[in-house]
């Protein structure tokens, strides 16, 4: 190109360039050195938002600062990595995304890389890092700084679960389980009989008082309404009239009761329990108000007493993600709240969803 460079008039170079280097082009083919590994990433935004799942486009531009020649091609390649990590820079699933040059980039020169940033299946706010990467060479992060862009995922639009609704439209005298979550009986009757499980771990006898908090149409006070003696007690509470009713008409031992609660208060004056359950509450409410109702829980709890209540934690969040169909808390933010209610924490149970998310069963007590 040099000889050539000496007979192409000066407008018509840079189209010459093109030309050549279409025809033959360039390859790396040997480790950058210190040297020729020197550059910048610029990106056209660096706060972006998503949905789950959502791809978008999010061009980066590369400029050599360099003397060797940056390309995508040869034994040793250069291209962009992408990662999305947590707010606390934790990888999330799955390898780095290798983003190749649409063409090579020349010593002095910058070409825009069409990078296309796809959001994960999960909500929050995350870091998505983007740096160079040579197959085969040394680590090049040194001399070409990474780029780390603010990214906020955001579930599908969707409205906040309707409590009466689903109880004013379903048909409780054929079917009393779907509204509640499971899709058969038997599963309703399964579960019921997990939740006797942990009770009886927590320490549930028949002379127990037990608050039954979220009882929706007695899963619960089904297996407890054979097994508690005269002694013992139960209160169920929810949120949907609709199945106070209900379980009233299907539950009519004398010390068997059910009641409306609000969102964050119990209708309960000067008793105690010994044991209050929270079973598929808390993986609906928001943080502050699971706060709020073990503070109510322990306001009821008896000495001694222990209060159950399951909920997704996540390290992928930095408080919590999600809506009142399913809500993922921070498992920290979780503990330093309920500290502040006054209460200890136990995870009695673990249900693994994926590397960053867990299902789990907590045991909460006074503080000694």
């Amino acid at each position: 190109m040099s000889r050539l460079g000496q007979l192409v008039p000066g407008p018509l170079k840079p189209i010459a360039r093109r030309l050549v280097r279409s025809l033959r082009p360039a390859t790396t083919d040997a480790p950058l050195s210190a040297e020729d590994a020197r550059g910048e990433l610029q990106a056209k935004a660096y706060a972006l938002t998503f949905v789950t799942g959502e791809a978008k486009a999010a061009p980066v531009r590369v400029t050599n600062r360099g003397q060797a020649v940056w390309s995508s091609r040869g034994t040793h390649p250069v291209a962009l990595s992408v990662q999305w990590t947590t707010s606390r820079k934790v990888p999330l699933d799955g390898p780095p995304v290798t983003v190749e040059f649409p063409v090579a980039v020349y010593p002095g020169e910058s070409v825009d890389v069409p990078a296309t940033l796809i959001a994960p299946d999960r909500v929050g706010r995350f870091l998505v890092g983007i740096s160079i990467r040579q197959s085969n060479g040394p680590d090049l992060t040194a001399g070409v700084r990474p780029l780390l862009l603010d990214a906020d995922v955001a579930g599908p639009a969707v409205e906040d679960i309707d409590y009466h609704s689903a109880f004013a439209t379903a048909n409780l005298a054929l079917d009393y389980w779907t509204v509640v979550g499971p899709k058969t009986k038997t599963e309703y009757d399964h579960l019921a009989d997990e939740k006797m499980v942990h009770l009886r771990a927590a320490g549930l006898t028949p002379d127990s008082r037990v608050l039954d908090v979220g009882c929706g149409t007695g899963q619960l006070a089904g297996p407890l309404e054979p097994y508690l003696s005269d002694q013992g007690c139960y209160t169920g509470t929810d949120i949907g009239i609709e199945a106070i009713p209900f379980c009233r008409d299907r539950f009519r031992r004398p010390n068997f009761r059910f009641l409306q609660n609000e969102m964050t208060r119990l209708p309960l004056e000067n008793e105690a329990y010994d044991l209050v359950t929270f079973f598929s509450v808390f993986t609906h409410t928001y943080p502050d108000e699971t706060a709020l109702l073990l503070a109510e829980a322990k306001r009821l709890l008896a000495p001694g007493g222990s209060i159950l209540g399951d909920l997704f934690a996540s390290t992928a969040t930095d408080r919590c993600a999600g809506n009142r169909g399913k809500m993922e808390v921070n498992g920290d933010h979780l503990l330093r709240l309920v500290a502040l209610v006054g209460l200890t924490a136990e995870v009695v149970h673990d249900w693994p969803q994926s590397p960053h998310l867990s299902r789990r069963l907590y045991r909460f007590a006074r503080r000694a």
